[in-house]
């Protein structure tokens, strides 16, 4: 099972960075699971790199499983209603703390 952590930007600046490491980490066999306890800057670009990336996934007949997801990121992934293509992981407690308004 290969894991790749996501690094904390994952605006337009960083997409071709993130999307070579997700490639790279898409080969072979077995689940990706993705750490992104980090994320702290998103925009539409990173969240399209992790769609697109779990259709790789499903188009290898792999799994894409986000392990631990940041305030940052899972806000995004619900809000957008991403959660069939993004599961967030349940029962995290710290890794899914939502962020002050």
């Amino acid at each position: 099972m290969k894991s790749l952590k996501l690094p904390a930007d994952m605006r337009i600046s960083a997409a071709a960075s993130v999307r070579d490491r997700l490639l790279a980490a898409l080969e072979g066999a077995g689940p990706l699971r993705l750490h992104g306890r980090e994320v702290s800057r998103l925009d539409a670009s990173g969240i399209q790199l992790l769609v697109a990336a779990a259709a790789e996934a499903t188009r290898r007949g792999r799994q894409l499983r986000l392990v631990s997801a940041s305030a940052t990121l899972a806000t995004a992934v619900e809000r957008l209603g991403l959660q069939e293509t993004l599961p967030l992981p349940e029962n995290k407690g710290a890794t899914r703390r939502r962020p002050k308004v």
